[in-house]
């Protein structure tokens, strides 16, 4: 045990060093409504999900969780900032995905997609909108530590796509997550976008390259009373940005029924650290998944000063066969 998890830790110090020691080039911080996150179950907890990643959304936050997801497919929607505007702005994010298990293996599929719709023109009227979509395929192995636990190793290969007006954009991106599971405590890490994810637009005036970051997720889980109580937190590493912190906490008091709270602590430029809270609850019936989240997302430094916080909800449905 020491060994392999003396392993994993370097592993994850000298990515996230690697990670921490470049400079932002043009174009930095491209789809950034992507890490945002997915799923209505892991916004509740603030976004505390790597380590426990399981499910259509895991697949997501770390692919080593697809080991450990039963055949299941679900989907996610959301419309973010609603109550800005009276809700006028046409924004939408939508997830789709399947996982599952075959000869010891755990694979996975999904799609995740923002589309933006009714932008007006700057100098004339009519308006045009703008669509993103990343598409999703997952690779997991687990093998076992001797009699203290397993550990889980998951792979993803990303497509990014993305079209505004003439213009088209495509890239090729990769994921690699961990994770170490000794019984009531689990350990998760998740390098998103390994290296750092490099496209160009073409058909635009500047068609200008775009630079998705390289993110690092470090995490630790608990379940404890009996299973009914599970506690989840981790670091998320996003040069050059400050570190985020996530919380979460979920409470099962009925087999079929889970309560969540989260928290996350974002450094946002000029204004220092602020807390994001969120809420959500889950319901089970037979194979049938619904989950519902919210969360008072902040928009911070606003021209007037001061900020303005906004209303998000989030849905989820599964069913797991």
């Amino acid at each position: 045990m020491n060994k392999a998890v003396a392993v994993m830790i370097g592993v994850v110090l000298g990515l996230a060093g690697a990670a921490l020691a470049q400079e932002p080039p043009p174009g930095f911080g491209a789809v950034a409504q992507y890490r945002f996150g997915t799923g209505a179950r892991a916004l509740g907890l603030g976004g505390a999900f790597t380590a426990t990643a399981e499910g259509p959304e895991g697949l997501y936050w770390n692919p080593a969780g697809l080991v450990g997801s039963a055949l299941s497919a679900g989907g996610m929607y959301t419309e973010p900032f609603s109550g800005v505007g009276g809700g006028a702005l046409d924004y939408r994010v939508q997830y789709l995905g399947v996982v599952g298990t075959w000869r010891g293996l755990g694979l996975g599929g999904g799609w995740f997609n923002v589309h933006v719709g009714g932008i007006p023109y700057t100098d004339e009227g009519g308006t045009f909108s703008y669509d993103s979509s990343v598409f999703l395929g997952g690779l997991a192995v687990q093998r076992e530590l001797a009699d203290v636990g397993k550990v889980a190793v998951g792979f993803t290969a990303k497509l990014y796509r993305e079209q505004m007006l003439q213009g088209r954009a495509q890239g090729v991106g990769f994921d690699l997550g961990v994770i170490a599971d000794f019984g009531l405590v689990r350990i998760g890490y998740c390098s998103q976008d390994v290296g750092g994810t490099r496209y160009r637009w073409q058909g635009t005036g500047q068609e200008p390259q775009m630079e998705v970051p390289w993110v690092h997720r470090i995490a630790v889980a608990g379940r404890w009373l009996d299973g009914a109580l599970a506690t989840s937190g981790e670091a998320v590493l996003e040069p050059p940005a400050a570190p985020t912190l996530r919380l979460g906490i979920e409470w099962v008091p009925l087999e079929i029924l889970a309560l969540r709270v989260g928290v996350r602590l974002e450094n946002f430029p000029g204004a220092g650290y602020r807390p994001v809270w969120s809420a959500g609850v889950g319901v089970s019936w037979g194979m049938l998944l619904l989950d519902a989240a919210y969360l008072r997302n902040p928009i911070v430094g606003l021209s007037g000063g001061g900020d303005l916080p906004t209303d998000t909800f989030v849905f989820s449905v599964g069913i797991e066969f």
